[in-house]
């Protein structure tokens, strides 16, 4: 078997991994880096020189597998020839297919043969077979064990052990026992002054902080979390449940709430949450499609105003929208509290919360495995060696980790 990286063993996100033999060759994620998300660069800037891969060359590879539903991990699809399989779960399927489509851009997919595999699936390709796992990180995201009858080795995508999911990554580690090689994200590793993990290191000190926030607050709270950080959505759910407060997310959440609870039942139901409401003065290209596909107002009896909120701001926690908190500003609102909800980073790269900066409770946890938890996890896996990927200091891994390292350039190309 040749494992070659072709983007991700310098950096976070990218990942684009090449396993083969003489006669099969299958690719694990083929994601764009994250600068890709906040530049206007055409998709084809991003490419990795993997031969047979796109649309404008003849076929050469027999399948893709994608991970999860982050576009550092599934980016370059739309460049994919049709003629390759391209495999994920049903629920990431839904994302890409349902929800992405949403987003900014001429995001299509539509060409492409994708065949859904379900958790703990066994399929058979060329000369491998491939095994997916669940693993905590994103809804149904999965790590892959591929096997060619001499070598195995196992592919965590991107994993943590800290959500209420944890548990999955741990049976992965369980199931995947003993890998001769296991690729490896070490996201964390790097990022050394994000003290949020070590103040909330779970998601469930999360929720708990949340709730004591809101709690001890008679102010109207905004919070700024990632709509697709199902967790967190869910942490804060609960939390203003608990706390007797009204959540106001906009119809882009709502319609991932709504596909989410298609394809996990145990996450709430928009539709009998009568303490959730919907602001709809929004006006932009996510709200255009939406109402293009005719989803827009899917819960319009969830409706709220502008103005219902003004009357008595206290009651609520607004999922941070601008054109609203400026809207309640100019009206009156002047006094309230802010909550920061994800990656310390975004708030150096953007001026979007510059205005808030004295209001600001950090309230986080990462979506990645921390490095004492990665310690805990490959001695449970105990594969034979390590292969950093998905990181900004892969030379760390070989003093960090009581396991050989395999440590690889961009389209180095190894024998293992």
């Amino acid at each position: 078997m040749n494992i070659c990286i072709y983007r991700g063993t310098n950096e976070i996100g990218g990942n684009c991994i090449e396993l083969s033999t003489d006669k099969t060759r299958i690719l694990l994620d083929v994601g764009t880096p994250l600068e890709s998300m906040e530049s206007d660069a055409p998709l084809d800037t991003y490419r990795v020189p993997v031969d047979g891969l796109y649309s404008d060359q003849t076929p050469g590879l027999d399948a893709i597998f994608i991970t999860h539903g982050h576009p550092d991990h599934y980016g370059l699809l739309p460049l994919v020839n049709s003629k390759i399989p391209v495999y994920m779960t049903p629920a990431v399927h839904k994302v890409l297919t349902q929800i992405q489509p949403l987003l900014p851009g001429d995001f299509d997919i539509s060409h492409l043969n994708i065949i859904q595999i379900e958790p703990g699936q066994r399929v058979r390709i060329g000369d491998f077979w491939v095994r997916a796992h669940l693993v905590d990180h994103s809804p149904a995201s999965v790590g892959y064990e591929v096997s060619d009858g001499t070598t195995r080795v196992a592919y965590t995508g991107d994993i943590r052990f800290h959500s209420h999911m944890s548990a999955q990554s741990w049976a992965f580690a369980d199931a995947a026992k003993n890998p001769d090689y296991l690729i490896v994200e070490g996201t964390r590793l790097s990022r050394t002054d994000d003290t949020t993990n070590e103040r909330f290191p779970t998601e469930t000190c999360v929720h708990q902080a949340i709730c004591e926030q809101l709690s001890a607050s008679n102010k109207l709270t905004y919070i700024s979390m990632s709509s697709q950080n199902l967790d967190r959505l869910c942490s804060v759910i609960r939390a203003c449940e608990l706390t007797g407060r009204t959540l106001v997310i906009d119809p882009y959440t709502a319609a991932l709430l709504d596909v989410f609870h298609e394809c996990f039942p145990s996450i709430p139901n928009i539709k009998f949450l009568d303490f959730v409401k919907i602001y709809y003065g929004i006006s932009d290209e996510i709200a255009d499609k939406m109402k293009q596909r005719g989803i827009f107002y899917t819960h319009k009896s969830h409706k709220i105003t502008a103005q219902k909120i003004l009357d008595n701001p206290t009651k609520y926690v607004i999922k941070y929208n601008w054109r609203l908190a400026q809207w309640l500003n100019r009206n009156g609102v002047s006094d309230y509290d802010f909550i920061y909800s994800m990656w310390h980073g975004y708030m150096e790269r953007k001026n979007t919360w510059d205005p808030h900066q004295d209001k600001i409770v950090e309230i986080h946890t990462s979506g990645h495995a921390s490095s004492e938890a990665l310690c805990k996890f490959i001695d449970q896996i105990a594969p034979k060696q390590i292969i950093p990927v998905h990181t900004e200091c892969k030379s760390a891994f070989a003093t960090r980790f009581n396991v050989p390292t395999l440590v690889l350039n961009d389209k180095e190309v190894k024998r293992i």
